[in-house]
């Protein structure tokens, strides 16, 4: 009987410590960044040019609306000196609807686009964020949207 519990115990911490993480597809032509050097709320991978494309989870506290969370995102993001690239848009993740955001920011002679997106549940609020140099970035940009699609809040 114990050999068959101790399969049993370790399977239920994995879907536990599972249940934890943000899912999401990795976009094409990037490398995930192992789980043991993140936390179990964060997803992590990196293009071959050093572009790092992260989603993580927070706690939707006070809790609020996607609208609500996309205005304060904005606000924020505007006043930090990011200019506004494309209006905000709507997107479907998995059975949510998200916001992804665009932004330009100068950085010495080159130019650098940033993507924000979020999802927002009732518990718990995923942010994704992308940035490179604006050339680097386009290249990757489909795969982004892509993979935002499949992000799943547990």
């Amino acid at each position: 009987m114990k050999k068959i519990a101790a399969p049993i115990a370790f399977a239920a911490a994995v879907l536990a410590l599972a249940s934890c993480a943000t899912l999401v597809q990795k976009p094409e032509g990037f490398a995930e960044v192992s789980p043991r050097q993140i936390a179990a709320t964060q997803y992590k991978a990196v293009s071959p040019e050093g572009m790092i494309y992260r989603v993580r989870t927070l706690r939707n506290y006070p809790v609020q609306t996607l609208e609500f969370w996309a205005d304060a995102l904005e606000n924020h993001l505007e006043k930090e000196g990011y200019r506004s690239i494309s209006e905000g848009r709507s997107f479907q993740a998995g059975e949510s609807t998200g916001m992804i955001f665009e932004w330009a920011m100068p950085y010495g002679n080159q130019s650098y686009i940033y993507l924000t997106a979020i999802v927002v549940s009732e518990k718990k609020i995923a942010v994704a964020e992308a940035a490179a140099e604006h050339t680097i970035y386009y290249q990757h940009r489909e795969a982004l949207l892509e993979s935002l699609a499949t992000i799943t809040i547990p």
